[in-house]
């Protein structure tokens, strides 16, 4: 079954996506251009052992999707042969069974693909000692030729050796180092705001958790809410698992659900909500006016704005509640009905912005009211936009002008990844393994889009604001001469950050690429080395913390295959490479690590606290070969391993419950947050004066609290002028990069059983499809400033009008002569532009969209891998 989309309306978008879940779930036995496990496994002669014929594992799912689910697989003669996922207990709203999606039963291909790259490769017109020899314009080009692993580390090292004695650390480039790389030479690091958005920076100052949308409540307590609003979130694509059943349980008890996006998504349908189309990077204006009708309707009709709550919890609403560091005398509500500006920010202001309508204004403040168990859960897409720096605070307002914390019923808070409509404290958490302590030599930190101009420049000077994921501080000025390295280890850099196509230029600059991967990823055609590494199924075993209530423990499915290896093991190959102790970074084996993960893993106890989880003893101990000390838990070793892991088994009324923010609102004083005030700072000083500090381009624009601001990109460049209603610029668009079932941000584009599953589209209205003649299936060219795409169309009567669609995740593909990339991919036709705090906005760019009239493309699963040993 193949489905490239519907014409899709309210209720068929629905049936199309159950339709497709379940036509993946037979794509087990073959696929779209797919060889069978067992087939692929027999090819690459993976020793059997019969002792484990016919037996279920515990495998990995390990992609960084949003679920963290069970998956189970049984091995026979070395194949993996069956897949299934949890049947540990009996399924209960209660007591969930942990389910797997699409991509985990894709895992397969994962680990058996038939283009796995299972043996170092060079690229031939590589030679080290850089300059010319470097053949760097042939990067994504060049053909590649298997080499050895001791010629692999002896090349890899030689050019390490010569570019760290050339320019120190600061002569390489890595989004995410290891410790192999702290050791033997250290690098720069990028930092982006990515998946977090906005909330990436100071979240702390105004009170919420670091990098945190703020505390929701326990699955329980959704059913008592009267309303769910879903602001930006679609957790059936992007956290499949449990969470979309929480949802369904809250429906069936009768809570109503609201759906804020420009696309009546999955979630949406599945929970018959209301929907509010809001223009993307456009939420500010839509919120402003909805607290603008808040503050009416409370004025004439009273009950709507929680006054109490506002003034005993809050900073900076009204002048009667600024903080003492204010330095600026003004609030959110003066400003929300004009007295600064003298434009008060109704609904009749906001509809030409956001294009909601008034009516649709009102009806949402209405229900954000006091007297309404209302819940606003969010996730983060709203914050991957140009100009979205104050939106956090401005949810968080939007929570506390309707009393929304603190009480059953009631929430503002996070609906994000595995703990989506679960929120609280674990109750089973995975252990850690006691790993040497290493250090970075380098401590400069370069914002992800501007490292490529760095390396294009030889160079460069810039204001230092982070050296690592979520940290920042003033800038520090700092220069920054060549850089004439790249590693890539466990990222998706090159494909998943924005102002790609300089970063193919940037990876064609330098003199030497070096990187780990299982398939010809992105990050691995622009290489000049590539060094095979296992899969987790191919791993001894690990335990991860998924959801609040269960720890996953999977094992090992199959050897390694053909001469892949472990990332410790290459690592370790570096270090001894380069004349360094591998100990400085790797001290125990992978085995003992697994152990020690096992060991530390915890659960809640009666007592409130967290005790150990697995009982292990000392015929446990000697049997795995490893050190350690017996403990007794709540469920034995074997059958933690057996079962994949532990879920914690909860009831209603098991004391267990969370309501966030309860323990805050109950008393302040002894429970303050971790803002200066100690409260909730809808004005902050703080962290505008770190914002500001940046000097960023248009940070005038922004004050201390929640307002309008024009974006460096969005939806008022896509006029003539940037003027709002005037005439349509030349990229008249605003396009956005949902995920999509099919991949895991970038991977699995490769896996030819989800490519049959699900197409690479781009989502259109269908208004806009018939007014530029396209039609279902037609390949269009989608154009930017900054780049030219293919996709085939999918076209919708359920996505708002002159917004367009692109599926995150696609595989670049350029046609080197005409330079527009094949696969569409949404990173290719993002620049660099930022302002403010310096956020990547992956949500309000802009585009063109024509029927393109060149050559048409085909279903994507039909055409040939990126790599093959043949």
């Amino acid at each position: 079954m193949s489905i490239q989309s519907k014409n899709i309306s309210r209720r068929g978008f629905l049936g199309a996506s159950a339709a497709v879940v379940a036509s993946a779930a037979v794509l087990t036995g073959a696929g779209c251009s797919a060889e069978s496990s067992l087939e692929v496994v027999n090819k690459h002669e993976l020793p059997t052992d019969p002792a484990k014929d016919g037996a279920w594992v515990a495998a990995a799912c390990w992609h960084n999707c949003g679920g963290r689910c069970m998956n189970k697989v049984m091995v026979k003669e070395g194949a993996v042969v069956r897949q299934k996922t949890d049947d540990t207990h009996e399924d209960t709203p209660d007591y969930p069974q942990q389910r797997g999606c699409v991509r985990g039963k894709a895992q397969q291909q994962q680990c058996f693909g038939a283009d796995r790259i299972l043996y170092p490769l060079k690229r031939k017109g590589w030679q080290p000692g850089g300059g010319e020899k470097s053949n760097g314009q042939m990067r994504g080009k060049d053909e590649w030729e298997r080499i050895s692993w001791d010629e692999a580390i002896d090349l890899a090292c030689g050019e390490i050796k010569r570019i760290s004695d050339d320019l120190g650390p600061t002569g390489f480039y890595c989004k995410s180092p290891d410790a192999s790389i702290n050791v033997m030479c250290g690098c720069v690091r990028g930092w982006d705001t990515t998946s977090h958005g906005t909330y990436t920076l100071g979240c702390d100052l105004i009170g919420l958790p670091p990098t945190d949308c703020g505390k929701a409540n326990d699955r329980f307590d959704l059913k008592n809410a009267d309303y769910i609003i879903l602001y930006s979130s679609n957790p059936t694509w992007s956290a499949a698992g449990t969470p979309t059943y929480y949802f369904i349980q809250a429906k069936e008890a009768g809570t109503k659900f609201v759906a804020v996006d420009p696309l009546y998504n999955a979630s949406a349908q599945i929970l018959d909500a209301d929907w509010v189309p809001v223009r993307n990077g456009t939420d500010m204006a839509f919120m402003l006016a909805t607290a603008y009708e808040m503050l009416r309707l409370d004025k004439e009709e009273g009950n709507i704005i929680d006054w109490d709550f506002l003034h005993a919890y809050t900073v900076g609403f009204d002048a009667e509640s600024m903080p003492g560091d204010a330095k600026l005398n003004e609030n959110l509500k003066d400003y929300v009905l004009g007295t600064y500006d003298k434009t008060p920010k109704t609904p009749e202001w906001a509809e030409p912005i956001c294009g909601v309508p008034p009516a649709q204004v009102t009806a949402f403040a209405r229900i954000l009211g006091k007297d309404n168990k209302t819940m606003l859960l969010h996730n983060y897409g709203m914050v991957r936009c140009n100009g979205a720096e104050m939106v956090p605070q401005m949810l968080m307002a939007l929570g506390a002008m309707g009393g929304h914390m603190g009480k059953s019923g009631h929430a503002c808070g996070g609906n994000y990844h595995a703990n989506a409509g679960n929120y609280g404290p674990n109750l089973v958490t995975a252990g850690s393994a006691k790993m040497p302590k290493t250090k970075n030599p380098c401590s400069t930190g370069v914002r992800q889009p501007q490292m490529y101009d760095i390396i294009l420049n030889g160079g460069g000077s810039f204001g230092d604001v982070s050296n690592s994921y979520g940290s920042f501080h003033a800038p520090i000025p700092t220069t920054l001469g060549p850089i004439k390295g790249i590693f890539h280890v466990n990222d998706a850099t090159l494909q998943t950050s924005l102002n790609q196509k300089a970063g193919i230029e940037a990876h064609r600059a330098v003199d030497f690429v070096l990187t780990r991967a299982q398939f010809m990823t992105t990050n691995a055609l622009y290489s000049d080395i590539i060094l095979p590494v296992t899969t987790e199924w191919e791993r001894v075993g690990s335990v991860t913390s998924c959801n609040r209530e269960f720890v996953y423990c999977y094992s090992q499915v199959a050897e390694p295959l053909g001469e892949a290896k472990t990332d410790q093991e290459i690592g370790t190959l570096l270090l001894k490479g380069m004349g360094m102790d591998p100990t400085l970074a790797y001290n125990t084996s992978e085995k003992q690590q697994f152990f020690e993960r096992i060991a530390g893993s915890k659960i809640m106890g009666g007592n409130g606290k967290m005790g150990p989880l697995v009982t292990i003893s000392a015929a446990d101990i000697t049997q795995w070969g490893v050190e350690g000390a017996p403990q007794e838990g709540v469920v034995p070793l074997a059958d933690f391993i057996a079962n994949g892991g532990y879920q914690f088994k909860r009831t209603p009324d098991d004391g267990h419950g969370f309501i966030g923010y309860k323990d805050f609102v109950d008393d302040p004083v002894a429970n303050p947050l971790s803002s200066a005030s100690g409260k909730l700072e809808i004005y902050c000083q703080a962290r505008y004066d770190l914002m500001a500090s940046f000097e960023y381009e248009g940070i005038e624009q922004f004050k201390p609290y929640p307002t309008h601001v024009v974006p460096c990109v969005g939806y008022e460049s896509t006029f003539k002028g940037g003027k709002i209603g005037g005439e349509k610029g030349d990229y008249p668009y605003l396009m956005y990069n949902p995920h999509y079932l099919r991949r895991s941000h970038s991977v699995f584009d490769n896996c030819s059983w989800l490519r049959e599953a699900w197409a690479n589209p781009v989502f259109l209205s269908r208004q806009d499809a018939e007014e530029k003649g396209i039609e279902e299936g037609s390949t269009v060219l989608i154009s930017s400033p900054t780049g030219k795409g293919l996709r085939r169309a999918a076209i919708m009567d359920l996505l708002m009008p002159g917004v367009v669609g692109v599926p995150h995740g696609a595989w670049v593909d350029v046609d080197e002569e005409t330079g527009i990339d094949r696969a569409g991919s949404d990173n290719y036709l993002i620049g660099a532009e930022y302002g403010g705090m310096g956020v990547s906005g992956y949500n309000n760019q802009i585009c063109n969209i024509e029927k393109y009239t060149g050559e048409q493309l085909g279903p994507d699963c039909e055409l040939p891998p990126r790599w093959s040993e043949n």
